[in-house]
């Protein structure tokens, strides 16, 4: 390069140095050499440098294994089944004590993710309450306060203590002590546990446990059962499964019997309860058919029981369409309710019961002759529920496990977590794990939007800190029927939603209830036999000659 060039450069040089960031030594000939980069630049990557220094700390601290099925161990797949972890990673890289330590609460939880009582009370609790209490004034029937009650079976798992179980099932512990104590060898037995063994217990409609079954040998199990309002128990040591558990209000007549009833015979005891004589009714004479009109001003117990229908009865009923009829909502006069006896002057066993309603239509439920129990058209149990898991369809971490004796981390108090709180992002689609009814879709200060479902056989779901309501409270949905989307609504520090599965009312541990997936329905080979009984009722509810002529 001659001089002419080295200077022509140098001018060039001079006005292109204002948009690069460095030039080579080897460009700049003459040019004195301070470096590849500039002051400002130098002090820029530095501070880069140390940033990525740090996060590379944090990342080691919050993920300590980098392969990706670690990455991902504590994701939960849709309708999986698989028990997480709690992980707050962000917590804990700052200082903040994770949830899952028990001697710290972790500060982020929702501890006012909590409903009253009115907030979550069944909207035909007092309906069922004031039924209940006229069957056993009126009827002089003590085994109605058994209707509804609920049976649970888990099976032991590897971790699993006494405790843990009740626990879960949100059994208080005064009650665990109050089964030991009814026998004083008993408790050894009580706390010794195998993994694959299968406890059993039956919740009331208060959600009181009523009778608890324990197996202590491959031969033998002990079955507890309350005795009296003072949660005292007894028991028995009896043959192994030789206890029939069934949801019917005879369980816990045949429960408070000191000798086993075989399984066996549980059927025919079922269906001679069945097939007592109502104890009083309010016409003088019914007949095999019974047809109830809601006339104005009337509720449907005084409508029923004016037709000549019992309390004991009409409780019966209420069971039977739980999940599928919120009588406080759907029930308006001029909507009829038909009821089919097996016997003349309406005596035997209800055979069919059919709702005609101006809002949701006909629904009935038949009896199968085959085992005593009543399905709808289709051959599904009417007390029964099919679940799936979780309600939504996403991969998603568990930031808060269910906790009946979670404490506040600053006032010391006993603060229930009484479901699981899932992080979803604003918008998820929440989904019915089962068929239901909305029995609550509103507001609250605490829980944001939330929605609270019934279900068949005693269960029921709720929903909070949703970001939008698609239902309505009393509207039937199926299951997958889109109810909400998750959201971040109410007092709550992140997006996410709250989930609760309660049985009779007391809220359970979502993660470890044994839910029954499986279609409760007649089998294939007795569903013919079924169908040949559902086209006869069918055609008796409508033959006006059985209703009695008063």
């Amino acid at each position: 390069m001659n001089n002419n060039e080295k200077s022509s450069y140098k001018n060039n040089l001079n006005d292109t140095m204002i948009f690069e960031d460095y030039i080579s030594k080897e460009a700049l000939g003459a040019i004195p050499f301070k470096g590849p980069f500039s002051t400002k630049h130098s002090k820029a990557i530095l501070s880069t440098f140390v940033l990525a220094l740090l996060l590379s700390l944090a990342t080691s601290t919050l993920s300590p294994n980098t392969d990706s099925e670690d990455a991902n161990s504590n994701l939960i797949a849709a309708n999986d089944s698989q028990l997480v972890d709690e992980q707050v990673p962000l917590a804990q890289a700052f200082g903040i004590q994770s949830s899952a330590d028990s001697s710290n609460k972790d500060q982020l939880e929702n501890y006012d993710d909590t409903l009253a009582d009115v907030d979550l009370a069944d909207a035909d609790a007092q309906l069922d309450s004031e039924v209940s209490a006229l069957a056993q004034k009126v009827d002089k029937d003590e085994t109605v306060t058994s209707v509804g009650a609920k049976w649970i079976t888990e099976s032991v798992q590897s971790g699993d203590s006494i405790s843990s179980l009740f626990s879960d099932l949100n059994i208080p512990a005064s009650t665990l002590v109050s089964i030991i104590d009814s026998h004083s060898g008993s408790k050894a037995l009580i706390n010794k546990l195998n993994i694959g063994d299968k406890l059993s217990f039956l919740l009331g409609t208060k959600g009181e446990l009523l009778v608890f079954i324990k197996p202590i040998s491959k031969t033998e199990q002990l079955r507890f059962y309350k005795v009296n309002n003072k949660g005292q128990y007894e028991f028995v040591r009896e043959k192994l499964n030789s206890f029939a558990m069934d949801d019917d209000a005879a369980s816990l007549a045949f429960a408070k019997a000191s000798t086993p009833v075989k399984a066996q015979d549980n059927t025919k005891a079922t269906a001679l309860a069945q097939t007592e004589a109502p104890k009083e009714v309010a016409a003088s004479a019914r007949g095999r058919l019974v047809l109830a009109t809601i006339e104005k001003g009337q509720t449907f117990s005084q409508a029923a029981n004016k037709a000549g229908i019992t309390y004991t009865e009409i409780n019966k009923i209420l069971q039977m369409f739980k999940g599928k009829i919120q009588f406080s909502r759907n029930v308006r006069a001029g909507d009829t309710m038909r009821v089919l006896f097996s016997d003349s002057h309406g005596k035997g066993k209800i055979l069919a019961v059919e709702f005609n309603l101006a809002r949701s239509g006909k629904v009935a439920s038949y009896l199968n002759p085959a085992d005593g129990k009543y399905y709808d058209e289709h051959g599904m149990n009417a007390t029964k529920a099919s679940f799936v898991r979780f309600p939504f369809h996403a991969r998603v971490r568990v930031t808060s496990q269910f906790n009946p004796s979670r404490r506040h981390p600053v006032t010391g108090r006993v603060r229930p977590h009484n479901g699981v709180d899932f992080g979803l992002p604003t918008g998820t689609i929440i989904q019915a794990p089962a068929d239901g009814i909305v029995d609550k879709a509103a507001y609250s200060r605490s829980a944001g939007y939330y929605v609270v479902l019934r279900h068949s056989g005693g269960l029921s779901t709720v929903y909070m800190h949703l970001s939008k309501l698609s239902v309505k409270a009393g509207q039937r949905v199926r299951l997958g029927t889109a109810i909400a989307r998750s959201g971040n609504t109410g007092i709550s520090t992140g997006p996410h939603l709250h989930y609760e599965i309660r049985v009779n009312g007391r809220p359970v541990n979502p993660m470890r209830i044994n839910l029954d997936n499986r279609k409760i329905q007649i089998n294939q080979k007795a569903r013919q036999a079924f169908a040949a009984s559902v086209k006869r009722y069918k055609r008796e509810l409508y033959q006006q000659n059985l209703i009695a002529k008063l």
